[in-house]
């Protein structure tokens, strides 16, 4: 019973990780379209900027405003990146209460099966309640 479990996990993971592949290769392509599209649209500036300012001037502006939004992006990235986490005291409660579930789990059910289910649904029930206090809190 173990071996077919694993199997089924083994053949679930490999669709999954075939699935997500497929999805990154998608999205690859559309974010190159994209930045060619970005491109485009820049030049499409440049080209204004130029009719109004001269070629020289047009750049500079561009430049500056490339600039500006890179630097915008890296102190939002920053913000993010120092923000604290807070940490959930409920999902960590549950896992380390899911090894002391496991016997009680077993003396209740005779079947594997549904003490394994019995666990993993400990642990599940405390990483959403662990979520939820943790957006509310």
């Amino acid at each position: 019973m173990l071996r077919a479990l694993s199997l089924l996990a083994a053949s679930e993971l490999g669709g999954a990780v075939r699935r997500n592949v497929v999805i990154l290769a998608i999205y690859a392509v559309a974010l190159a379209i994209f930045a060619a599209a970005c491109g485009f649209l820049i030049a499409v500036a440049h080209a204004l900027l130029a009719e109004a300012y001269g070629s020289i001037t047009a750049s500079l502006i561009i430049a500056g405003a490339l600039m500006a939004l890179a630097l915008l992006l890296v102190l939002i990235g920053m913000i993010m990146r120092h923000r604290a986490r807070r940490r959930s005291n409920v999902a960590t409660a549950a896992l380390v209460a899911a090894p002391m579930v496991v016997p009680a789990a077993r003396a209740l059910v005779s079947n594997a099966t549904v003490s394994a289910s019995i666990v993993a649904g400990v642990v599940a029930l405390g990483a959403l309640v662990g979520r939820q206090l943790g957006k509310n809190g």
